[in-house]
């Protein structure tokens, strides 16, 4: 809770700076410093500006020196009149004011800034604790004492100003005039359903009813049955007090209630009435208007469901329920009731509403609902509401209507026969053509629970496509037919033109792609956990720290090397090798086509890749009839981290050719590559346009002088043990 007033100061001081052009009162006091002119018009027009100077004094041409300092407004008029009365007759006179002198005052005590101010001599006490920044939390609001010389202090109590805008007993400052602020009187605090709820100063003893008329009352939701006071009794124990303060035990027992006087930071809280409505039902469900109505004494069922067009479409007829909690307990029990019957006027539905009644209306499917189902090849698959004598035409209009793409020859309805031995499943081949002509025996009346399954028209699949790309005269994206083949494929595009280079072809099959993906990921793992395997063992095998910490290197070589190749994705593609369509026919590379199938013919490259452990791994300008030895000539040969015996050339036709690979010698034809071959070494394999020979770094390399180090520690310390044993 906040302490109620002191936001009033919590506002810039400046804005609070008294005005000095506002019209001076009657019981102005005029002292040093105040300027004020006398206009004389009549028999004699003068016009004479004067200030009040530090003696309290002005001097007049004519009439000398007159003391006005102390003398109210109202009453300078009329001596400066008789002054001049002396000197001259027959005129008239005028004061006015003009800058009016500034004062000191002094604000002292529980202020929020206390020392000296100098202000307008217009000023009242209020202002000047305005321009304090007024009391602070501990500051009492109620009783500031205004001291001025030779005078008896005044009390000013702030709260008569806060709550009703009176000004009247705040008093203008004078100079040297001090403002005390003493420490905070008695508080209350005051929470709740009241209109004002803060912590106030009482000015004195206060009872409950005027400590919640300070509150501004209580408000209309409050409830008066039961007003709480918390107290701290004897600086031991804190404890509750409540009070009745409604009239319902009588004016008298109210009058004791709201006279209890209240004690030094007593809490008044001021509860809420129940959040409960206790004259309603609810109406919820499947209904136009949803929500809260009235309980009316004899209020009956049909009074809320009168007709139709309370219900929204498609409406539970068959079922409805009203949930009522029953006194005094207010335990829940359901009453169930036929919608259907009930708006047909039928009494024995047309049950009495009690108060809290909740009576809810269902959907068709929701709730005892009655459904059929129907999947495939209708355009609004799912549940729907099965309505009496409902037939599969009926189930099929609903469902929107057949696919053009529905197979008309049969369909299945699968049949549910539930009972409390359990559940069968019966099996009902429709023909669809003769159900929607209205054929009995095939346009049968439907049970709940059945299930419809339309079916696609066989074969039929518009989505399955096959793109062709590169050095064709008609690349795209082209239908193809189940049973097509690659070359019927590569025909409708146009055949290759003059620059396809057919050996370095690149196919590409997503179900190809999926088991790359597979085995890849199979092989990361059995990679992965032969890593920590053989790291654990190197581990728990090393002798030092610098051991430990060479094998804990090496797992994490491993481990970042797992990471790429898990990055790492395949593109599915299936080693091909195109021909001449007339040769490509027929082969055995005329491979049968699947959806997503994509064949790019590049242009001849015209280049030889070489990478790996080489002195300058680069593409070299391919030469006719030159082989693997004469392009590593060429690239500086293999270095001394080369794993010469793991060389390999992957063709541009995705084929690999190792160094592994046995062959036997001689001279043969190469009917793939259609050229006689000599057989013999990898070294003398012949490269093609887009080749490229791969050399790889060894990977398993045996530490040798590491190894000779931790032998020689070993047999050391065998011998100083068996000196040992010998010594025994």
């Amino acid at each position: 809770m906040i302490q109620f007033g002191y936001d009033v100061f919590s506002t810039p001081v400046s804005t609070f700076a008294p005005v000095t052009n506002v019209p001076v009162g009657p019981d102005y006091v005029v002292g040093p410093g105040d300027s004020f002119t006398m206009t004389l018009w009549g028999r004699v027009n003068a016009q004479y500006p004067v200030t009040v100077d530090r003696s309290g004094e002005v001097t007049l041409p004519e009439v000398g020196v007159l003391r006005v300092s102390g003398m109210a407004f109202a009453k300078l008029q009329d001596y400066l009149r008789h002054e001049f009365s002396r000197k001259y007759t027959d005129f008239k006179l005028a004061v006015t004011m003009g800058r009016l002198r500034t004062i000191t005052v002094f604000v002292v005590g529980e202020a929020q800034m206390p020392g000296s101010y100098t202000v307008s001599s217009l000023s009242t006490v209020i202002n000047a604790l305005m321009a304090a920044g007024g009391p602070s939390k501990n500051g009492t609001l109620r009783k500031i004492r205004l001291s001025r010389s030779q005078k008896a202090p005044v009390s000013i109590d702030l709260y008569d100003f806060l709550l009703g805008g009176d000004k009247s007993g705040d008093m203008r400052l004078e100079n040297g005039d001090t403002i005390y602020v003493p420490l905070i009187g008695p508080v209350v605090g005051v929470k709740g359903n009241v209109k004002r709820p803060a912590i106030y100063e009482m000015s004195g003893p206060m009872t409950l009813g005027e400590v919640l008329e300070l509150s501004g009352g209580v408000t209309f939701a409050g409830w008066l049955q039961r007003v709480q006071v918390e107290r701290v009794e004897s600086n031991r124990r804190r404890i509750v007090v409540d009070f009745d303060i409604s009239d319902k035990g009588g004016a008298s027992a109210q009058r004791e209630a709201l006279g209890t006087v209240l004690r030094d930071g007593d809490v008044v809280q001021v509860f809420s009435v129940s959040t409960g409505e206790q004259n309603v039902v609810h109406l919820e469900g499947h209904v136009v208007r949803p929500g809260k109505y009235e309980m009316k004494p004899g209020m009956r069922l049909a009074d809320l469901v009168y007709s139709h067009q309370v219900l929204q479409p498609q409406a539970n007829l068959e079922y409805g329920e009203i949930v009522r909690l029953v006194e005094p307990d207010l335990h829940s029990v359901v009453i169930p009731f036929d919608v259907g019957k009930l708006l047909e006027g039928d009494e024995s539905q047309n049950i009495e509403l009690a108060r809290f009644d909740t009576i809810s209306i269902f959907r068709w499917d929701e709730r005892a609902k009655r459904v059929v189902s129907i999947s495939g090849a209708v355009y609004r698959p799912g549940e729907h509401r099965r309505t009496p004598d409902m037939c599969i035409s009926d189930l099929i209009d609903m469902a929107g209507g057949l696919d053009p793409n529905a197979y008309l020859k049969t369909a299945e309805l699968t049949r549910r026969h539930v009972s409390q031995s359990g559940m069968q499943t019966e099996k009902i081949d429709i023909d669809l053509e003769k159900a929607l002509a209205g054929v009995p025996e095939h346009d049968v009346t439907l049970q709940d629970y059945d299930h419809m399954i339309v079916r696609t028209i066989p074969e039929l699949e518009f989505g399955r496509t096959a793109r062709i790309s590169g050095e064709v005269r008609f690349p795209g994206t082209y239908p193809i037919y189940k049973g097509e083949t690659l070359s019927s494929l590569v025909e409708r595009a146009g055949g290759y033109t003059e620059r396809a280079y057919l050996k370095g072809a690149v196919f590409t099959r997503e179900s190809a792609k999926v088991v790359q993906q597979q085995r890849m990921d199979e092989l990361i793992r059995r990679l992965e956990e032969s890593a920590i395997v053989r790291a654990d063992q190197a581990m728990s095998g090393a002798l030092d720290k610098e051991g430990i910490e060479s094998q804990q290197a090496s797992l994490q070589a491993r481990r970042e090397l797992l990471a790429k190749l898990r990055a790492a994705k395949t593109d599915g593609r299936v080693v091909v090798r195109l021909a001449p369509l007339d040769e490509l026919k027929g082969s055995r590379y005329d491979i049968e086509l699947e959806r997503g199938d994509g064949l790019v013919v590049p242009e001849t490259p015209g280049i030889v890749n070489v990478v790996g452990e080489v002195f300058n791994p680069a593409s070299l300008i391919y030469e006719d009839g030159r082989t693997v030895s004469y392009y590593l000539w060429r690239v500086g040969g293999a270095t001394k981290e080369a794993d010469e015996k793991q060389m390999s050339i992957i063709r541009a036709d995705g084929s690999v050719v190792s160094m592994g690979q046995k062959r036997p010698r001689g001279v043969s034809w190469d009917s793939e590559y259609r050229q006689w071959s000599f057989r013999g070494s990898f070294m003398s394999a012949k490269l093609y346009p887009g080749d490229t020979i791969v050399v790889p770094m060894k990977m398993d390399k045996v530490p040798w002088l590491k190894v000779t180090k931790d032998i020689t520690q070993i047999l050391f310390q065998v011998a100083i043990t068996a000196g040992v044993v010998l010594a025994l």
